[in-house]
């Protein structure tokens, strides 16, 4: 708990979270643009062992000037089993928790296309058992590395409310030991943020 309590210190300082007063020196349209934004969706990933992990999301992004926007997020995401070196996984649950940055091409524009990469923390639990005796098992709790980069869109129905879809490449116990449990593979999501 300690680690993920200093990972969000850590994130809020390098974003430049800062809830003190903004300078009167900024234009009337970015007056108009809300300090933060809350995006909710709900994510599908197809691992590449044919596996779907699937969950929910919720990011809270800073809207800066520009294209950049800096922001933290958390995500839940589970299934019932899960294949892996000859491992058999039951009720895998994973929980990242993570610092994202988004850059967004045509800001302003009802169609609004981005890019974005992620990085944080995942805590994982499951069942582990084996392929020969997979009724034999015993609980399993990790962390790793979360890493996810994609691409989506955004449509602005108001400057207040935008659905939006996206589709990327995610890992969520990233190692170099090609023996440690790693769920990864394309994902999709769709949402809004508000």
């Amino acid at each position: 708990m300690r680690k993920v309590i200093t990972l969000f210190i850590a994130v809020l300082l390098c974003c430049n979270f800062s809830f003190s007063a903004v300078a009167q020196a900024v234009s009337r349209k970015q007056d108009s643009i809300p300090a933060f934004t809350v995006s909710v969706a709900y994510e599908l990933l197809r691992s590449t062992h044919q596996d779907f992990f699937n969950g929910p999301s919720v990011k809270l992004s800073r809207n800066l000037p520009g294209h950049f926007k800096p922001g933290i997020g958390i995500a839940y995401a589970s299934t019932e089993q899960h294949h892996d070196n000859g491992l058999v996984l039951a009720n895998v649950k994973l929980l990242p928790v993570y610092a994202n940055l988004s850059y967004n091409f045509r800001a302003g524009s009802k169609f609004e296309p981005f890019i974005e990469a992620s990085a944080g923390i995942t805590f994982v639990r499951y069942d582990q058992g084996t392929d020969a005796e997979p009724h034999n098992t015993f609980r399993v709790h990790e962390q790793g590395l979360y890493l996810y980069s994609g691409f989506g869109t955004h449509y602005h129905l108001s400057k207040h409310f935008s659905p939006y879809v996206a589709a990327g490449f995610k890992g969520y116990h990233n190692s170099t030991n090609d023996l440690d449990i790693n769920p990864h593979g394309i994902t999709f999501q769709g949402g809004f943020t508000f």
